[in-house]
């Protein structure tokens, strides 16, 4: 007799007694010793095994895997945020950022902290300090946080009144705040207290920044509509794809010659259609009709 299987009596949804086949446990919980039964192949794979009440402590308990622990030592690689592609509300986003900013409000030391180890040499992007000091400088958050305020604070433009495609400017200029205060670093731009006052701002549209600064304006569309009419496509020997160009081929009905592709040379024998029906028609016996 198989002592691994018992069958007790049990009632149905109808109430009707049936006979049923209860697992014998062969193992049990390793918190609360609670017997259970798991297949002879699960057993083999399993670090521990737990009921459902106990789950999340056993995990605890038993730690890390090595692999795991591997993947915490090199971190998360970009673009592997298991959220990514969740069209996520309006609310919980502001929730998010709200949430967000007052624990770097409350933890200003945790945050320059984290923010030293991703700078400089430690960005996964560092190229070896290849970018400008200008173009560096207005990537930097401060810069971020400055320009936000300045338009947060104005709203709209000051020359035109438009409130689409607004910019922060400086009344006095970017480069002769760096002149003057001698900015030879971004460590030296964000001590630097003229840079990041916001009373050196201007909130203005696109349009009229550029019209400050002498620049001619273009807007997007107009931009990207010149840049496809100059592209012009790199055709023969400077097209990447360029496998060396069609063959020449002579035409054994004809005689003349005539272009095909490399793909096509051992697919086509003739120059034309009528040049293949003239040769079938010259192969067939004299009696076919």
């Amino acid at each position: 007799m198989n002592t691994s299987c018992v069958k007790p009596l049990h009632r149905n949804s109808f109430g009707e007694y049936q006979s049923g086949f209860v697992r014998t446990p062969n193992t049990s919980c390793c918190i609360c010793q609670k017997p259970l039964y798991r297949r002879p192949h699960e057993l083999k794979k399993v670090r521990h095994v737990a009921c459902m009440e106990h789950r999340g402590l056993a995990q605890s308990v038993s730690g890390l895997t090595d692999k795991q622990k591997a993947a915490l030592t090199l971190g998360r690689p970009k673009g592997t945020n298991h959220l990514e592609g969740i069209p996520k509300s309006e609310s919980s986003n502001l929730k998010r950022s709200r949430s967000i900013a007052k624990w770097c409000e409350e933890n200003p030391d945790k945050v320059a902290a984290r923010s030293k180890k991703v700078r400089g040499e430690n960005h996964y992007q560092w190229k070896g300090g290849a970018s400008r000091l200008s173009r560096s400088i207005r990537l930097m958050t401060e810069h971020r946080k400055w320009s936000n305020q300045v338009v947060d604070r104005d709203g709209a433009c000051m020359h035109c009144g438009s409130t689409e495609n607004l910019e922060a400017h400086h009344v006095k200029l970017f480069s002769k705040i760096l002149e003057d205060n001698n900015i030879q670093c971004r460590e030296q731009a964000r001590a630097c207290f003229e840079l990041w006052d916001t009373s050196n701002g201007l909130t203005l549209c696109t349009a009229c920044h550029c019209n400050v600064h002498g620049q001619t304006y273009t807007p997007a569309e107009k931009r990207i509509r010149k840049a496809k009419a100059e592209y012009i496509a790199p055709s023969g020997s400077a097209n990447p794809n360029w496998k060396g160009g069609p063959v020449t081929i002579n035409c054994p009905q004809c005689g003349c010659d005539f272009l095909v592709k490399k793909s096509e040379v051992l697919k086509r024998k003739y120059c034309s259609r009528n040049c293949v029906n003239e040769s079938q028609r010259r192969t067939l016996p004299q009696n076919a009709k």
